[in-house]
Formats: C-alpha cells, structure tokens, sequence
C-alpha cells in the first residue's frame, strides 16, 4: 500500500437507491398535469376570445381579458408543472438533482401541453380541449399514484 486510496467511479454521497422509475413516473405526472392546465386555460381563452378574431398585431388589444389570461396563465402553468414536479421528486435526497428533473419537466411538459392542445383544438375546439383535460387529469392522477407507490416501495 502506498497510502494513497483507491480510484472509485462512484463518489462517496451517490445515492443508495435506485430513483430512476420513481423519477420518470413524478414527471410524467407532473406533465401531465402541465396539460391538464393549458387545455383548460385554453378553454377558458377561446370562450373570452371576440368572434373575429385580429388580422394583424396593432388591432390586437393588450388591455383585452383574454390576452392578459393567456399570458399570465401561461407563465402560471409553467410555474403549475415546476412545483407539481418539485413536489413528486420529494424522494430523491438531492435538491440538485430534484431541481434539475423538475426543470427538465418543466420544458417536456410545456412543449407536451403546447402540442397536445393545439391539435384537441383543431380537431374538436373546445369539446377536444375538455376531452384532452379529463384524460390527463386522470392519467396524471394514475401516474401520481405509481410514483408514489413507487418510492415507498
């Protein structure tokens, strides 16, 4: 022995358990639920939203209900996906490591609600959103549920 330790690939704080399932069932629901958010939001957003809708950006009213609900809802929901997330990662030890997943989420999730809405619009307009809504609410709730089931286990 020459006093010096021995080369590990594994740093002394690594974690003992294995988190990855309990990680990808916390931000699938937790995106989920992101999805559940905006096709409500949406909802809420095209029953406010004038008949004609503006050709250009100057006749688009900044003051208008629905424009201020959009964009306010928006950086909500955003917020709505960090802290669902944040809250089903409370399993893994590392705030780090949390941090980092709930952001990761945060920008599937948002992307996922983008796509998932913009088609359940286009498809069926308001009936496709609520349709959208109740079937992630109930796929994040099953999702929710796994994850924990998933860090007790």
């Amino acid at each position: 022995m020459t006093g010096r330790p021995e080369f590990s690939p594994v740093p002394p704080d690594a974690p003992k358990e294995d988190r990855i399932g309990t990680a990808v069932l916390a931000m699938s629901a937790a995106a989920a639920a992101g999805v559940v958010w905006f096709s409500l939001l949406m909802v809420m957003v095209t029953r406010l939203r004038p008949d004609v809708a503006p050709q250009t950006i100057e006749q688009v009213d900044p003051n208008a209900l629905y424009v201020n609900l959009a964009a306010y809802g928006t950086m909500v929901g955003v917020c709505f996906i960090g802290v669902c997330a944040w809250l089903l990662l409370a399993p893994i030890p590392s705030r780090y490591r949390r941090g980092a997943l709930s952001l990761v989420t945060v920008l599937a999730g948002w992307c996922a609600a983008m796509g998932v809405t913009y088609v359940a619009h286009t498809v069926a307009e308001t009936t496709g959103l609520v349709v959208a809504a109740v079937v992630f609410a109930a796929a994040a709730a099953l999702l929710r549920r796994q994850a924990v089931q998933s860090a007790n286990a």
